[in-house]
């Protein structure tokens, strides 16, 4: 067995990355002794969890078994959850009283959903940040309009088909895109007694526009597109309360929705927020031009290093480096190049990256996108976001089945069975909810 302990904590794009690039040099598995950890036994492809909302990707085609990689590569997996590190004793501790030492440790365990302290936002809103939280939004907008056919009012069914995405950024625009898409061309011919006008999805973004990352034209772009298809978008709407089945906003405005996805940021997970690390002012891991953590002395801690959405790296025109994916995949191929050159006796040079820029999904009828400082949209902007992201995808196989979910997607409408149980979409004042004609009250 190698002496030197390699922990790595995360098994998303950064974590997975610096994994497979140490399994798959010889030199580097007999010189470290690699231990991967995630709470979860796969890797999931975050970009894709709006299509997998709606159904136009199968669940399983974005997941890719982590135990397998490791198989492949030669490195050991525990399926568990890292709840503290000691910094001082160089260790691990995972649930079920588990201690795991490390020699070198890499921290790429993503991001949490961040509520900004909003009173009721966790109680009242659902986030979208997994694979389940994908498959649960779809099994909910399935179930409720399977109510509203039968409701017996048109006050009873419009409530029941009112949705609210708080945050316009690209994973709010994206799920208003896919969710507005599947209602509308799939889900409303097939309910005879439902009307487009019974269906609401609003936006509400806290900014002067939507997807304030992009460039101004294609927030205009993206604006247009899902007003044009029935989301209506406000902006400059800062919530400051949400309560059940209504969110408050600026200036003493209020939405009613049966339904409440918030997708108005991330932050590092408690794992990473309680270390004594310095910070960037949004709760990022500020790291050196090596990726490793700064400590409140200002000196980089030895051997510790920070990846993905928990890292803060200082770009060189003094801003910090985007919580993309993109951005985690080349902080874990560098690290994990890194560590095969430690392994070979050989050193690495300073991090440097730029990102290649953008791609927003709005459904199979368009896209935006920059690339390499060319902007693009429309339908071909679409297929080059799908071809895209098959490139990314982890594995051929995979590859193969999201292309063809892609090219079935584009030829045939979505598939509307709900295999969920009930009671894992539905609250239970939701689930009893009267539809009869005389005993309309709002659900709580």
């Amino acid at each position: 067995m190698a002496g030197k302990r390699l922990v790595i904590l995360g098994g998303g794009f950064a974590g997975l990355d610096v994994a497979r690039a140490v399994g798959k040099s010889r030199v580097a598995r007999e010189y470290w002794d690699t231990l991967l950890i995630d709470k979860e036994n796969f890797f999931q492809f975050n970009p894709l969890l709006p299509a997998v909302a709606v159904g136009a990707v199968e669940t399983r085609h974005i997941v890719y078994p982590l135990r397998q990689m490791a198989r492949h590569r030669h490195i050991r997996f525990h399926k568990n959850k890292a709840i503290r590190i000691d910094l001082g004793r160089r260790e691990v501790h995972l649930h079920n009283n588990l201690v795991e030492p490390f020699d070198v440790l890499v921290v790429a365990v993503g991001s949490a959903t961040n509520y900004y302290g909003v009173p009721g936002a966790e109680e009242h809103a659902r986030p979208f940040k997994t694979i389940v939280d994908a498959m649960t939004l779809r099994a909910r907008v399935v179930e409720l309009f399977e109510m509203a056919e039968q409701a017996e009012t048109l006050e009873q069914r419009r409530r029941l088909l009112s949705f609210v995405i708080v945050g316009g950024g690209v994973t709010g625009v994206e799920v208003a895109a896919e969710l507005i898409e599947m209602a509308r061309e799939t889900l409303l011919p097939r309910y005879p007694s439902l009307l487009p006008a019974d269906l609401s999805v609003t936006v509400l973004e806290g900014g002067a526009r939507i997807v304030p990352t992009a460039r101004p034209e294609h927030s205009v772009y993206v604006h247009r597109f899902l007003e044009r298809r029935g989301v209506k978008v406000v902006l400059n709407a800062l919530v400051d309360r949400v309560e059940a089945k209504r969110v408050h906003h600026s200036g003493g405005e209020s939405v009613d929705a049966f339904t409440i996805l918030w997708t108005a940021g991330v932050i590092p997970p408690a794992l990473v927020r309680e270390l004594p690390v310095r910070r960037h002012k949004d709760g990022r891991v500020l790291v050196d031009d090596r990726l490793r953590a700064i400590g409140l002395d200002g000196a980089p801690l030895t051997d510790v290093y920070v990846l993905g959405d928990c890292a803060a790296s200082l770009r060189p025109d003094g801003t910090m480096q985007p919580a993309l994916s993109q951005t985690a995949i080349a902080m874990g191929g560098y690290v994990g190049d890194m560590l095969v050159r430690r392994a070979k006796g050989g050193t690495a040079g300073p991090f440097r990256f730029k990102d290649a820029g953008y791609i927003i999904s709005l459904g199979k009828h368009s896209s935006v996108l920059e690339l390499f400082g060319l902007p693009l949209s429309g339908k071909f902007a679409w297929l080059l976001w799908a071809g895209a992201y098959l490139v990314k995808m982890v594995g051929i196989r995979k590859q193969l089945e999201v292309g063809i979910d892609h090219l079935t997607h584009l030829l045939f409408e979505h598939d509307t069975s709900q295999i969920l149980n009930r009671r894992a979409v539905l609250s239970d004042s939701e689930l009893n909810l009267p539809l009869g004609r005389h005993d309309y009250r709002p659900a709580s």
